[in-house]
């Protein structure tokens, strides 16, 4: 048995979450697993800085960057490729989304079997919505969804991942925890592979997924669930601008990110907080409508 795992991280975190995921396979002498970390052929810079902010228009309006040539060969027969992702402005990283639209990538996920994967903050649903539309359209199979997050609450979420993305430092640090995805949580993540073997070995995928989320891959919270739906429509409406803004000049289009950047930390240090606790109530007071959403979520099935 043969899998390819396609990933692209910055930080570093994303493949500690993969190899974690994965090491049960890599003691199976039948699996042999490839990598394939994206390169972009002008790369994004980490920590990020402000600049990072001048790719948030092409990351929402999913705009290709150039990626170095790939190693894998898009023949080969892979009985599973694990898709490891990043969200960006509540989007796939722009390498991923490069990387599903090309050629290679077509010929390579066509009648395969996929697995996604994310390491995130706190906010994935828009970026694997995304992605399962892009994995119809190229007759890739997805069969399941692992997301690791940060289980902080969202505002403390925000103050750390704010200082590591963008100041480089991870923490600890005075009473504010380690951001990102704990050591334990990433450790724990074996189990996950462990699941995954026994659906290779019969190579029944049916009820993977359902097995995955018994065992704690996929965890929903309906208040993120909700700022996340809203958030994603403002961006999309940001992100046009910007784009408007850049058909008139350079400084037009660095004046609109510096109107998002204060709209999104506004939200992130402010607005979050108060949102995330009408919103919970709003979780518990329609809890029917809420946890059919939640149980979508959790699946990997498309809405049509």
């Amino acid at each position: 048995m043969r899998v390819l795992v396609v990933y692209y991280t910055q930080s570093g975190q994303l493949k500690e979450i993969i190899d974690s995921v994965v090491a049960p396979l890599r003691l199976d002498s039948d699996i042999v697993i490839d990598y394939e970390e994206l390169r972009p052929v002008s790369d994004y810079p980490f920590p990020w800085g402000d600049a990072f902010f001048d790719c948030f228009p092409e990351c929402v309006m999913d705009i290709p960057c150039a990626l170095q040539p790939f190693s894998f060969n898009p023949e080969t027969d892979y009985d599973l490729i694990i898709l490891a992702c990043q969200s960006w402005f509540l989007s796939p990283s722009i390498p991923i989304a490069s990387f599903l639209k090309t050629t290679e990538a077509q010929r390579l996920l066509r009648d395969r079997n996929v697995i996604t994967l994310h390491g995130i903050r706190n906010m994935w649903v828009s970026a694997q919505e995304i992605i399962k539309r892009k994995l119809l359209a190229t007759g890739a199979s997805l069969v399941g969804n692992i997301v690791l997050a940060d289980r902080h609450n969202n505002w403390i979420a925000a103050i750390t991942i704010v200082r590591w993305l963008v100041h480089g430092k991870r923490g600890p640090t005075g009473i504010l925890p380690r951001a990102g995805v704990s050591d334990a949580d990433i450790s724990n993540a074996s189990r996950f592979g462990e699941i995954l073997i026994d659906s290779m070995r019969t190579g029944n995928y049916d009820d993977l997924q359902q097995k995955l989320v018994a065992a704690g891959a996929v965890r929903v919270k309906f208040d993120l669930l909700l700022i996340e739906k809203n958030a994603r429509k403002i961006f999309v409406k940001f992100a046009l601008n910007v784009i408007q803004r850049s058909t008139i000049s350079a400084e037009k289009r660095s004046a609109g990110i510096s109107i998002f950047k204060g709209y999104l930390l506004f939200a992130l240090f402010l607005l979050s907080p108060f949102i995330s606790v009408i919103f919970t109530i709003a979780g518990i007071l329609i809890y029917p409508v809420a946890r059919k959403q939640i149980r979508y979520y959790q699946g990997i099935v498309l809405k049509s």
